[in-house]
């Protein structure tokens, strides 16, 4: 006989079990309910068994587990995110003399919910930064949405012809997908073929710049130079321009910061460490994702892509990223200046 593949609600299985008190016979009780027959049958000589109309507790195979051995599996897991649930099953069969599978260890940090899944990779904030981006968020966050219409935000990045990605499991809940324990830290331009720089604001974005040339102080100004202003008026920022980029050493020299001085430029004052608080982190992603239909060669194949989907970035998204900053600054600090899920 094929098993059953569910069960009648307690409600129904009262109901029928009622009528049989009643003296019903199994076709009348058939006939109102609308339960076939041999499902009846089975109802009541199961009821004749137990004398009972609920489930029997007990049923099933019976757990390996204590309650005590469960809350030291997991708080095995909750010190180390990364260890694995075969190094659990051992060090339970070691310590407690417990034999268990790994499955089972799997199984009880399912029921407080945590998952194996690849952590997020996100950048290493040492205590200091984390204190200068609580700052920074506490006194950015005052500002208006008005502000954030007139910064223009900038940045470098690499794009690959090929590559692939390391991973790294940890335990975690939903909730913490962010964690600091449950992230991986990593640094920037982890490899590529192409380098840019490139900016946008709120209406649109400004020019894609390819670098050649060995990025120094110099080829940093040259690329100010050459499209920075163009940018701004490009996008109606000539009056009131607020002009966003990170404190890499070559972006803070002495020749950049003479330029944008002697062009009357504001800059925005950046936290180091602070990638998730610049959306253009996000315009890079959007880029990436955008080139994914593209099969380049070589660079210049993959310079006229990257340079098309970069021109087809619309509005719709610069606009929907700029106005995510007051909520990453919110993050920021939520998170006491650690990354973000940003």
């Amino acid at each position: 006989m094929a098993p059953k593949k569910k069960e009648h609600s307690i409600d129904v299985r009262s109901q029928v079990i009622q009528h049989f008190l009643n003296g019903d016979s199994y076709t009348d009780i058939v006939d109102k309910v609308l339960i076939p027959r041999p499902t009846i049958v089975s109802i009541v000589q199961k009821y004749k068994k137990s004398k009972c109309v609920l489930n029997i507790s007990g049923r099933g195979r019976k757990r390996k587990t204590t309650v005590a051995v469960d809350r030291i599996i997991r708080r095995k897991i909750k010190v180390d995110r990364r260890k694995s649930a075969t190094a659990v099953k051992i060090e339970i069969e070691k310590e407690l003399g417990v034999v268990i599978h790994a499955n089972t260890v799997r199984n009880r940090l399912h029921e407080i919910g945590l998952y194996g899944r690849v952590a997020r990779k996100k950048p290493y904030v040492n205590k200091v930064n984390r204190a200068k981006r609580i700052a920074y968020a506490k006194m950015m966050i005052q500002k208006s949405s008005d502000y954030w219409k007139h910064v223009l935000w900038s940045d470098e990045s690499k794009f690959n012809l090929f590559g692939s990605d390391g991973k790294v499991m940890v335990w975690r809940s939903r909730s913490e997908e962010y964690e600091p324990i449950c992230t991986v830290p990593t640094v920037k331009h982890n490899g590529g073929n192409v380098m840019v720089w490139g900016c946008f604001s709120r209406s649109g974005v400004g020019n894609l710049f390819f670098i050649d040339n060995i990025m120094d102080r110099f080829c940093y100004r040259e690329i100010l130079q050459k499209n920075l202003l163009q940018s701004a008026m490009k996008l109606g920022l000539t009056r009131s321009l607020v002009f966003q980029h990170d404190n890499d050493p070559k972006h803070t020299a002495k020749i950049v910061k003479d330029w944008l001085n002697g062009k009357k430029i504001e800059v925005l004052k950046w936290p180091a460490s602070s990638p998730d608080l610049n959306p253009i982190e996000h315009v890079w992603d959007e880029l990436e994702r955008r080139m994914k239909k593209h099969h380049p060669s070589n660079k210049e194949e993959l310079k006229k892509a990257l340079l098309q989907e970069w021109n087809g970035i619309g509005d719709d998204v610069t606009e929907k990223l700029v106005d995510s900053v007051p909520n990453r600054l919110y993050e920021c600090i939520r998170m006491q200046g650690y990354p973000t899920r940003y």
